[in-house]
């Protein structure tokens, strides 16, 4: 039993760490799409949750 709790529990923590990373993937697309509309960094932040610096490192990237 202590074996199938941990796989069970490596399991969830593997989907748990999946569904995050697709949530930042899609956050920096909807931020890439309102930085090349000309949004302003307050509605980015508020929208998508990043961070200023997140952010800053995609404006880069958009140029």
């Amino acid at each position: 039993m202590n074996f199938e709790l941990k796989l069970m529990e490596s399991y969830n923590d593997g989907l748990s760490k999946g569904i995050i990373k697709g949530e930042n993937a899609a956050n920096r697309r909807t931020a890439m799409r309102m930085i090349k509309a000309g949004e302003p960094m307050e509605k980015i932040i508020q929208y998508t949750s990043l961070s200023e610096e997140e952010i800053q490192v995609l404006v880069g990237q958009a140029h």
